[in-house]
């Protein structure tokens, strides 16, 4: 492949380790550490790898995209990708008997935030003493367990240095201290190769990542440094970063067709956000892209639900039928299977006396709110679990629940759930009882986020099957709860195509033909005044790293009277 390299990428090439690479999107960072990589791998002993640290899988899909692009296959057997979390889970479970004794086991984040939401005393310090004690390590205490352990021993140290004598890292200005101890550790035995973007600084949330972190680099490795900064392979003909960097820097916007703004009136919201993903699918095929991949972006969960909603129905538009798109969604689930779990145990009601059937839909409601209380942790939902809690007690026991929502999910099961086996209209019905008693609002506003899982049509299939068989749903929680399970374990492994909705932060390493930004009027806005003061720097980095995952095309849909994008 013809590659023509800047003078910075070429005095890259040729300097000794460790470099650290700056650069913006599409500037060519990873390329440049490939062809590094492939310049490295002639001093390779027999059994060793180059390894490359990467943040999500999304970024590992785009790395091994580009290996295939730029090395041979025997070349491609010498370059082992992996994420900062799979690679620590192969240390502890190879090494983890050094720690504590015993095999190293995995905490994994679901399980965690339930038990988390019901532990009553320091939960950092309980997850710690499983860690040090029992083996059982969650995703957070990854990096870290892996850094105490390689601090402890100089025989793994040797074994992983001697396996991996280079180490690229990317992303480095995202990562924790966790993260950054192991590169530290790292670095002792193996040469670094380190690519970074300091506007790309979107965790700065998190306490953990330090925004100095470049800067300890450079105090601790005294790396060659190389910028690539003014380099965009990514969009090269296009005025998608010009613009990007425009909002980051709140300077004047370049006048460019690959940036395009549509602004709504709210009660023309729906039609006017398909109108725009339909013109940008139309737009790059009319380009010669005949498979379009389109990032629909936004910045809150609720509001990805929102827009999948309307890409899944028709609309009317200056006269125009529009239909609908098919996509996949990338959002967070747990609250909607939990939801969902109420939901089939409705469905079961009909097998059951009260004291059962109506016990266990308690429990699910009281499930629901503890997995909530484990995402974003308040006492009122800590409150309302107990109180959900005991009131599946009291019903199991035969006594009068005090809730009035209890009372009225009682009074429910006893007008009695009509269902004639067709699930479909079955989990509707089961879906009203939710619906008609107020304190359970939300747990029938998230149910509505099922059909995300694209799993509708096998959950509604083994639900007829269960019901061909018995005549009733009596396993419905357990269909439902495997079905789910199943949907997040395929949508994690699938290679995503076509038009994808998520949120920005989830955007993050990937790469899309074109990018609709939309922001809501009242509900995730891209300036924040609540939680953040002009000129929102957070919200200007975001944004830009939104706009810079298009290749070829933005399109920025915001309401009528949003704040300007600069001054």
């Amino acid at each position: 492949m013809n590659l023509d390299l800047s003078e910075q990428a070429q005095a890259a090439l040729a300097e000794d380790c460790p470099i650290l690479v700056l650069g913006g999107p599409g500037s060519g960072k990873t390329t440049l550490s490939l062809l590094k990589a492939q310049r490295l791998m002639t001093d390779l002993k027999t059994g060793q790898e180059i390894l490359f640290l990467s943040f999500s899988r999304a970024a590992v899909r785009q790395v091994l995209t580009r290996c295939r692009d730029l090395l041979t296959f025997e070349e491609r057997q010498s370059i082992n990708v992996k994420t900062y979390h799979a690679f620590c889970m192969d240390i502890l479970r190879a090494h983890g008997r050094l720690l504590t004794g015993g095999p190293a086991r995995l905490y994994f984040p679901g399980p965690e935030r339930v038990d988390k939401a019901a532990f009553g005393g320091d939960w950092e310090a309980e997850r710690l003493r499983l860690a040090t004690e029992d083996g059982l390590y969650v995703f957070d205490l990854f990096a870290s367990s892996s850094a105490g352990l390689l601090a402890r021993s100089s025989s793994v140290r040797e074994l992983i240095a001697d396996k991996y004598p280079v180490i690229i890292v990317d992303e480095f200005q995202d990562t924790d201290d966790a993260q950054w101890e192991l590169v530290k550790i790292l670095s002792v035995g193996s040469r670094l190769v380190i690519l970074a973007d300091p506007d790309q600084r979107i965790f700065e949330y998190d306490s953990r990542v330090d925004p100095r972190r470049l800067d300890l680099l450079r105090e601790f490795l005294h790396p060659a440094e190389f910028d690539l900064g003014g380099e965009n392979h990514r969009s090269p003909d296009a005025g998608i970063l010009q613009y990007a960097d425009a909002i980051l820097y709140n300077r004047e916007l370049p006048d460019t067709a690959d940036v395009q703004v549509i602004r709504y009136w709210t009660r023309n919201f729906e039609s006017q956000v398909h109108a725009a993903l339909i013109w940008t699918l139309s737009a790059l095929r009319q380009a010669g892209i005949t498979e379009p991949s389109v990032a629909v972006l936004c910045r809150a969960n609720p509001f990805v639900a929102d827009l999948s909603a309307i890409f899944s129905v028709e609309h009317a538009y200056n006269g125009y039928s529009l239909r609908p798109v098919d996509h996949d969604v990338v959002w967070d689930a747990e609250l909607t299977a939990a939801a969902a779990q109420v939901i089939a145990s409705i469905l079961e009601w009909p097998d059951r006396d009260v004291s059962v059937a109506v016990s266990r839909s308690l429990t699910a409601i009281a499930d629901y709110f503890e997995v909530k209380n484990s995402i974003t942790p308040s006492a009122s939902a800590e409150s309302t679990m107990t109180r959900y809690r005991t009131a599946s007690n009291k019903v199991a026991e035969g006594a009068l629940p005090r809730p009035r929502s209890a009372i009225q999910l009682v009074e429910a099961f006893n007008l009695g759930l009509k269902i004639n086996g067709d699930p479909a209209a079955d989990w509707i019905r089961a879906r009203e009882v939710v619906a008609q008693i107020p304190e359970f609002k939300e747990v029938h506003a998230n149910v509505r986020y099922v059909r995300l899982f694209r799993a509708t049509d096998e959950i509604g299939n083994r639900l007829a099957q269960e019901w061909s068989e018995r005549g009733s749903y009596g396993n419905a929680s357990d269909i439902v709860k495997r079905t789910l399970n199943m949907g997040r374990i395929i949508s994690s492994q699938r290679d995503p195509q076509g038009c994808l909705i998520m949120t920005i932060h989830k955007s993050k390493g990937k790469e899309f033909d074109a990018v609709v930004l939309v922001e809501g009027k009242y509900k995730s806005k891209f300036f924040d005044e609540s939680r953040e003061e002009a000129p929102f720097i957070a919200s200007r980095r975001l944004l830009r790293v939104g706009i810079t995952r298009a290749r070829h095309k933005v399109v920025i849909v915001r309401p009528t009277d949003a704040r300007a994008l600069v001054g």
